[in-house]
């Protein structure tokens, strides 16, 4: 993936179904780590200038922290999936620990927005693209209106 380059949906599902096959075909592992930028319940500051600014910060942070083979897509509702080849449950660990762990160094909070993430593996969270497709969808229902 170029740096610095984000893939819409429908190029990210596309990706994905690629990348299905070519595991099961290969017998490897990957993951999927949903992110979600979503409003803190009771706080009355946010507001599109604040999300929009949110946004982009997270953004530079996982273009910072991703393997040049790792892709990132943006979804719906605020929300940006990883998809992170050749990576199991246990690879993934550090991974999803230092991004969290760097998350805490910015001001979401302060500006009402807090970031969450789901981590999704293949084969474990699904034997085909549907199945993963329908765990993100379940997962990417705006938690805000």
């Amino acid at each position: 993936m170029e740096r610095g380059r984000i893939l819409n949906r429908e190029s990210f599902l596309n990706l994905l179904k690629f990348e299905v096959r070519r595991a099961r075909r290969y017998q490897n592992f990957f993951c999927i780590l949903l992110l979600k930028l979503s409003r803190i319940s009771g706080y009355e500051n946010g507001d599109g200038n604040s999300l929009q600014s949110c946004y982009q910060t997270l953004t530079q942070l996982l273009l910072e922290d991703l393997r040049d083979s790792d892709i990132l897509g943006s979804l719906e509702n605020n929300q940006m999936a990883i998809l992170i080849p050749y990576a199991d449950l246990l690879a993934i660990g550090p991974f999803r620990s230092r991004l969290e762990s760097n998350l805490k160094y910015y001001e979401f909070e302060d500006k009402g927005y807090e970031v969450t993430m789901d981590l999704f593996c293949f084969p474990v969270d699904g034997t085909d693209t549907a199945d993963l497709i329908g765990k993100l969808q379940e997962q990417m229902k705006p938690s805000w209106s």
